[in-house]
């Protein structure tokens, strides 16, 4: 049987503090990692207050002992539940290993399995009394109520120092939420540790430790509901140094390595050793060349280039000086930004720029881009220059008869076999359509006439093999020299008569541009 009593106001405030905390924290299991175990540490602080004050409330010595041993169903969860939470709100998940698991579960088990079987064996309570005026009942202590007793301290302790440790090292906003979670932990342990060894008990006829979890309460509900404390939690510095994609390397003052992530480590070939301690040009000896000095003292920035196992890998490299409290340089940090890819990306959009896609030779554009080069080189120190422009012969009938798909082979084999008998520094381009274009550059009128040749004689010697049918092919070419008083698009439009001239002459020819052929029409006038 119940009855009210004023005693059990503050543990009533404690429970429904208590629920709600952890029916909201629920709610944001889903979303929010460690509110799980938030919401089961709340509710079994919450079944202890409110067994308590049930206790309390019984009228007969039985229901007030039932009530003792329920209570236990949260005073042996609850501390354990509340070291869990600790850790993982801490990043200190890691510590919770196996063998400590096993510890707490059995802690539980036998802890529950003595209060419910005390009868047998008094090894908790060893008698169970009432005392007029007092609404709790008093009893004598066996030899595990102590065990417990410490393990209960120990545990809320460790949270504490966990929560102490958290505190110092994390940002000022997240400070004041830990300063909460400190105070809630330590509050019921205080109170504990002043009655017990002080003998100071401000409210002797109630449970001091239980009572003062109503302000363990009120202060976990200022934590999670004024500053956010289950929805906004600092990431370690260790996750993000260990996981970000990026190479970040920590010098000291003496450039000696002090942290190095492993992102970085790949990147300069030091997974399998101790960087640690080591300078850092000893360990770049055969990496990428990062411009760096121990003196640096301004944020620097580059973009670099290094081949590593046969792989060219394209980098920002920033150095940026760390300053202590004074301003005093205290070291540097070096940050990789992988940019691989992307620059793969914008040397082949590039590539895709200047580049022809059918014959994959350089395209019209990009070959005046590098014979303007040339052509201002030649004019400034005289070296000869010739233009040479090649049609494919009857290209038309090659489609016409063979089809679209045979005339594109054509072309592209016509490509191919120009660029086998021409040298690296001849710049050779699709002109358009059926027609090539190419600048030779330090060549007497005598090479530049053998290497015209040497095109025409190698095409009409192929016999192109398509669809199991053969298609003899030719080309016409024309040649023109530069002269110091002329433009490079003079110079192409003589390549481009001499070419009409060869063409007259019944195709399949080589013809250089002289002043006999300034009247003939150009095939592109």
């Amino acid at each position: 049987m119940l009855e009210y009593t004023p005693y059990v106001l503050p543990f009533i405030v404690s429970t429904v503090i208590l629920f709600l905390l952890g029916i909201y924290s629920f709610r944001l299991r889903d979303k929010v990692e460690t509110a799980r175990l938030f919401s089961l540490q709340n509710l079994a602080l919450g079944i202890w207050t409110l067994c308590y004050a049930l206790e309390l409330s019984s009228t007969s010595l039985e229901g007030k002992i039932l009530w003792a041993k329920m209570k236990y169903l949260g005073a042996t969860t609850g501390p354990v539940l509340w070291l869990v939470f600790s850790l993982y709100y801490t990043d200190r998940r890691n510590w919770l290993t196996k063998p400590l698991k096993m510890v707490l579960g059995f802690f539980i088990f036998f802890t529950l399995l003595v209060v419910f079987t005390n009868e047998l064996h008094h090894w908790y309570w060893t008698e169970i009394t009432l005392v007029a005026g007092f609404p709790e009942t008093q009893a004598g202590h066996g030899f595990y109520f102590w065990v417990y007793a410490v393990c209960v301290y120990l545990l809320i302790l460790a949270s504490v120092l966990i929560y102490i440790n958290y505190y110092r090292k994390v940002p000022v906003y997240f400070r004041r939420q830990s300063l909460l979670m400190v105070l809630g932990s330590f509050v019921p342990l205080g109170v504990r540790i002043l009655e017990d060894f002080f003998g100071w008990d401000p409210f002797p006829k109630v449970d001091n430790v239980i009572l003062f979890m109503l302000f363990l309460a009120i202060l976990y509900a200022g934590a999670l509901f004024g500053f956010s404390a289950l929805k906004i939690v600092p990431i370690a510095h260790s996750q993000i140094v260990q996981n970000i994609n990026s190479g970040i390397l920590v010098l000291d003052v003496l450039g000696h390595v002090v942290e190095i992530n492993p992102f970085a480590a790949k990147v300069i070939d030091a997974e399998y050793i101790s960087p640690i301690g080591r300078p850092l040009n000893v360990l770049l000896k055969d990496g990428p060349k990062i411009n760096y000095s121990p003196e640096m003292t301004e944020r620097q920035e580059e973009e670099i280039e290094f081949e590593s196992h046969g792989q060219k890998n394209f980098f920002i490299i920033q150095v940026s000086p760390i300053r202590d409290e004074r301003q005093n340089l205290i070291g540097h940090v070096i940050s990789l930004i992988d940019i691989t890819e992307r620059k793969k990306a914008e040397i082949e959009l590039e590539h895709l720029a200047r580049t022809d896609v059918l014959t994959s030779v350089t395209n019209r554009r990009h070959f005046f881009e590098l014979a303007e080069v040339e052509f201002e080189r030649f004019k400034r120190y005289g070296h000869p220059l010739a233009i040479l422009i090649m049609d494919v012969d009857h290209f038309k009938k090659i489609n016409d008869t063979q089809g679209h798909l045979a005339g594109d082979f054509a072309l592209k084999s016509v490509a191919a076999i120009c660029q086998t008998q021409l040298r690296p520094t001849d710049i050779f381009a699709r002109y358009g359509g059926e027609e090539f274009i190419c600048l030779l550059s330090e060549v007497t009128e005598e090479q530049a006439l053998e290497t015209a040749e040497r095109l025409r004689k190698s095409i009409e010697n192929t016999l192109l093999n398509f669809a199991d049918k053969q298609i003899p092919i030719t080309a016409s070419i024309g040649l023109a020299f530069a002269q110091t008083n002329q433009t490079l698009e003079s110079v192409i439009d003589y390549a481009d008569r001499a070419l009409y001239q060869s063409k007259n002459k019944g195709r399949n020819h080589v013809t250089i541009w002289t002043r006999s052929y300034l009247d003939s029409p150009s095939q592109h006038s």
